[in-house]
């Protein structure tokens, strides 16, 4: 599994994060929208670290936009995240462990033109990284690429990879990206309610200084045609300042002594 040592225990965060206490109210009515969260992806809790002090997190990304180049496309169908904070016994720090990041395919219109024949779709996956740093925000630093899929692409068709992937330092302030992209703010995140013995926060990230990186391994053709293809339709590469993310989302936490 994927470990990422926080430098500072207790950092605010995490207490952020923390589960509610009788002296938090939280409203009594969570949102109409709340999903039902999935904690199956969880990372293993092994012997050396504390079960009532580790918790689960189910980030359910609800709405928003993710634009990449030319490619920009409203989130109409969940993507889900999870991840957990595990604390250490023997270091008596916290430790971030990704565990999955599920997402359905995107119709991506004008590659290729025909939506039918050639249609792409493109789906965010995991490429390698996924902090919390320090901060009152609560900011995200991920990594992410995008599988291509369509009947002319192979397999291995991406945007970014683990090497070159598309680096997003997610906040829920204020961006300061550069030009064209003018500032855009996020929601703070804030509890909402509880399911159970999950806590419920919502809140929305926000992402437009990022450069975006080009395709790869979509060039069974010709040496690397539909690379450049794809490249020219998808306006990839793209310079920093002319991508954009935005996360409306709801994170379920919950301890993993009190799992569901």
């Amino acid at each position: 599994m994927k470990v990422t040592r926080l430098a500072i225990p207790g950092v605010a965060a995490l207490l952020a994060l923390a589960p509610l206490t009788a002296a938090q109210a939280a409203p009594a009515e969570l949102p109409p929208d709340t999903p039902t969260f999935d904690f199956s992806d969880c990372p293993t809790l092994s012997a050396n670290y504390d079960p009532n002090q580790s918790q689960c997190f189910n980030v359910v990304v609800v709405g928003g936009k993710f634009q990449l180049g030319k490619v920009d496309k409203a989130i109409e169908k969940p993507i889900k995240i999870t991840y957990a904070s595990l604390w250490n016994n023997t270091t008596q720090r916290p430790e971030t462990v990704f565990g999955k990041l599920r997402a359905e395919p995107m119709l991506i219109e004008g590659v290729f033109g025909d939506p039918l024949l050639t249609a792409v779709y493109a789906t965010p996956e995991y490429a390698g990284k996924w902090e919390t740093p320090p901060g009152t925000n609560f900011s995200i630093n991920t990594a992410l690429k995008v599988r291509l899929q369509g009947r002319v692409l192979p397999v291995d068709c991406h945007i970014g990879s683990n090497s070159d992937a598309i680096n997003l330092n997610l906040i829920t302030g204020t961006t300061a990206p550069p030009a064209p992209n003018t500032p855009i703010t996020g929601e703070k995140v804030r509890v909402v309610g509880t399911q159970g013995p999950v806590t419920v926060r919502q809140g929305t990230h926000v992402e437009n200084s990022f450069r975006a990186p080009g395709a790869n391994g979509c060039g069974l053709i010709n040496g690397g045609l539909l690379d450049t293809i794809i490249n020219s339709q998808a306006g990839t590469p793209s310079a920093a300042g002319k991508n954009t993310m935005i996360f409306k989302e709801f994170i379920g936490s919950v301890a993993y002594s009190k799992m569901p």
